[in-house]
């Protein structure tokens, strides 16, 4: 009996009820659009309090960790969290492999990442 393990799901999380609203399992075709946003990452997000009062967080965990080099950093990605706030430009929270925590603004548009979640 052989058992594979099932990938991990695309979780979309909204700020202002405060739970998970959505689920969806991480395929080629939307990780390859996670990777192309987290490619474009471009400068770092200057806030100390990044967590926003309204809007939506999606999570995508990969595993194994994911080797990402952009203009301003290289090093293996296991999890990102993109942070849609209301009204203010996205940005992404990214965890290396040791767990540290670093927040990125990215260049490239989401909306064809949103609109393949069934976000738009």
């Amino acid at each position: 009996m052989t058992f594979t393990a099932q990938p991990l799901p695309i979780e979309v999380f909204d700020v202002t009820q405060g739970k998970v609203i959505k689920s969806i399992p991480l395929n080629e075709k939307n990780k390859e659009e996670t990777l192309k946003l987290v490619k474009s990452a471009d400068s770092l997000y200057p806030k100390l309090n990044p967590t926003p009062k309204t809007g939506f967080m999606i999570k995508v965990i990969f595993d194994p960790a994911e080797e990402i080099e952009t203009k301003v950093f290289k090093q293996p990605v296991n999890q990102v969290i993109f942070i849609f706030p209301d009204a203010e430009k996205p940005y992404m929270l990214i965890f290396n492999e040791k767990d540290q925590p670093m927040f990125y603004y990215f260049s490239e548009d989401s909306e064809p990442f949103l609109e393949m979640l069934g976000l738009d």
